[in-house]
């Protein structure tokens, strides 16, 4: 059977994305989380989505965060995760963007999402109200949301679920 789409997020999980049923979540290692992005963007199969409407005139803090925590993951992990990769050009003239909605990432079958988060610490030298905090490289950390994979029941066996028949 083969990978399903990687769902990257920054900050954000809701609700639509973890449809009833069992789902795991676990804390994934640095380097675990570079080689799934990577293998993920390798194969076509990574999905970046936010949950702010990034290109909104009134959404200029979270634009700034979502590109200074790309950066951050490429300069201080060497994880490449382009800032364009939260939009999908518009297939008519290539020039209009929209976002990729965090709603439309599902944890469902082999599909998985990716929650990164950070702490932000004062920022140091001049100050300058717009960006008070910068973040802490070494708070990065990675959530990785999955689907439990459904109880096998032995061959020959009846299932404990009531037949609709």
């Amino acid at each position: 059977m083969s990978p399903g789409h990687l769902f990257v997020s920054f900050w954000h999980l809701c609700l639509d994305n973890i449809p009833e049923g069992t789902f795991s979540r676990r804390r994934v290692l640095l380097a675990d989380a570079k080689k799934l992005i990577e293998r993920a963007r390798r194969d076509g199969r990574l999905r970046c989505v936010t949950d702010d409407d990034l290109l909104a005139p009134y959404k200029k803090r979270e634009n700034r965060q979502h590109q200074e925590l790309c950066r951050a993951l490429g300069k201080h992990h060497k994880i490449k995760l382009p800032f364009e990769l939260f939009f999908n050009k518009s297939s008519n003239d290539g020039r209009s963007s929209t976002i990729n909605p965090l709603q439309f990432a599902e944890v469902k079958g082999r599909d998985r999402l990716l929650v990164v988060t950070c702490h932000y610490v004062m920022r140091k030298g001049k100050i300058d109200l717009e960006r008070l905090f910068d973040i802490e490289p070494s708070s990065v950390t990675f959530h990785l949301f999955e689907a439990a994979a459904a109880p096998r029941t032995p061959a020959g066996s009846r299932s404990s679920q009531p037949s609709n028949g």
